[in-house]
């Protein structure tokens, strides 16, 4: 039963014909498009809907939930009739390709380097706009190449906009293990074992791999969303089942008041960045400041912003639900393509931003015209899938 049966017709509600869950590949479309347009660091009409402006969210925790739950729901029913050990072979020889593709990925950046007239500046190092400190993210000329080689199999540097990758090659390695473990009804174990991860790092922060990506993505804390991705995955009919059952309702009532809720709250973010007619000042800027980094840091995965996530998933998954052919119709187009070749989209936006970085007029600050540089970059990652441009070497 709906909760609003009045209002939605039934004949806009989603209808699954085939095994692939066409609102999972919407939802990450979706996680891309952020992704793309906050790596692509000038403000346009793009910016009212990536820059947290749905919540204190943004589009990296998605890209690793989601990666867990379809690693998840795909390998996981295939346990007993292809049987554990298939399965981690795949996935091992999944991971070792993106592992490939990564250092693939740091070494074309450092040839593009090397041409003239164009700069690589943009991917080889990283700003922070809050101190105007610029960390550059490649070594020095003159580092001995075993040393340099050492560094880049141990991804130790490369372009901050391509470091969530690594993370993401390293929790798939473990993935075997993982599924293995909740096969054997240890999901308790597993998510205890997340839980405990994540605590520890909070107060004694520390980066295992010595890997560049650590940064910004430790390991130790980003687990959280892969593991609890991975084992919603693998239990997405009983997930299912939860939510035709009684707990349906105050589940969605929950979620919605959460997903409004802090979408009020991060609508009061001080950023000077934002229009004065886009963001309210119901909270000032000191309580605003002092409850973000307590709760809701992107680095260390404040506690507030993993609840703010979950009910960003529950609430708009359900309003995909209920909605699906409008929205389908209005943005299908673009989403669904782009989230069936998410992991293509990722790499190949690495190139798509150097071309773009080497156009100056992307970079005086005029709305319009960086408006039409994030739709021309989008455009382009929707050609690139639609014509599969070098599906047979870059992973997708």
């Amino acid at each position: 039963m709906n909760i609003i049966p009045n209002i939605i017709p039934p004949q806009w509600h989603y209808t699954q014909d085939g095994k692939r869950d066409l609102r999972i590949d919407y939802l990450r479309g979706f996680v891309m498009l952020i992704l793309v347009v906050v790596h692509f660091d000038f403000f346009s009409v793009f910016n009212f809907i990536a820059w947290e402006r749905i919540g204190v969210i943004a589009g990296a925790e998605g890209f690793v939930i989601l990666s867990g739950f379809v690693v998840g729901m795909l390998y996981g029913g295939k346990i007993e009739e292809d049987g554990w050990r298939s399965i981690a072979q795949k996935l091992w020889k999944r991971a070792i390709k993106l592992y490939r593709a990564n250092l693939g990925v740091i070494l074309a950046v450092a040839l593009l380097s090397t041409l003239p007239f164009w700069s690589a500046w943009k991917l080889m190092t990283f700003t922070d706009f809050a101190t105007s400190t610029v960390y550059q993210l490649y070594p020095q000329p003159g580092l001995p190449f075993p040393q340099a080689l050492i560094q880049l199999l141990r991804l130790q540097f490369g372009p901050h906009q391509f470091q969530i990758m690594g993370l993401y090659v390293i929790l798939l390695f473990a993935t075997p293990a993982l599924l293995w473990m909740l096969h054997k009804r240890l999901v308790i174990v597993v998510l205890a074992a997340s839980w405990g991860m994540y605590v520890y790092n909070i107060y004694s922060p520390s980066m295992p791999t010595g890997a560049q990506f650590e940064y910004g993505f430790p390991i130790l804390t980003w687990q959280v969303l892969y593991l609890h991705g991975l084992a919603a995955g693998y239990y997405n009919k009983s997930l299912a089942k939860l939510m035709d059952s009684g707990f349906r309702i105050p589940i969605l009532i929950l979620s919605g008041i959460l997903f409004w809720g802090f979408m009020f709250f991060t609508l009061n973010n001080p950023n000077p960045e934002m229009p004065a007619f886009a963001r309210f000042s119901v909270i000032s800027p000191k309580v605003f400041g002092e409850l973000y980094n307590k709760y809701f840091l992107k680095n260390t995965l404040g506690v507030l912003r993993l609840v703010n996530y979950v009910a960003v998933l529950v609430y708009g998954s359900y309003i995909l639900t209920i909605c699906w052919k409008p929205l389908h119709k209005a943005f299908g187009w673009f989403f669904l393509p782009i989230g069936q070749a998410s992991l293509y989209v990722f790499i190949m936006h690495i190139f798509v931003l150097y071309i773009v970085s080497n156009i100056p007029i992307f970079w005086q600050k005029n709305f319009i015209i960086n408006s039409l540089g994030h739709t021309a970059s989008l455009l382009t990652l929707w050609l690139l899938v639609r014509y599969k441009v070098l599906f047979d070497y870059v992973p997708h």
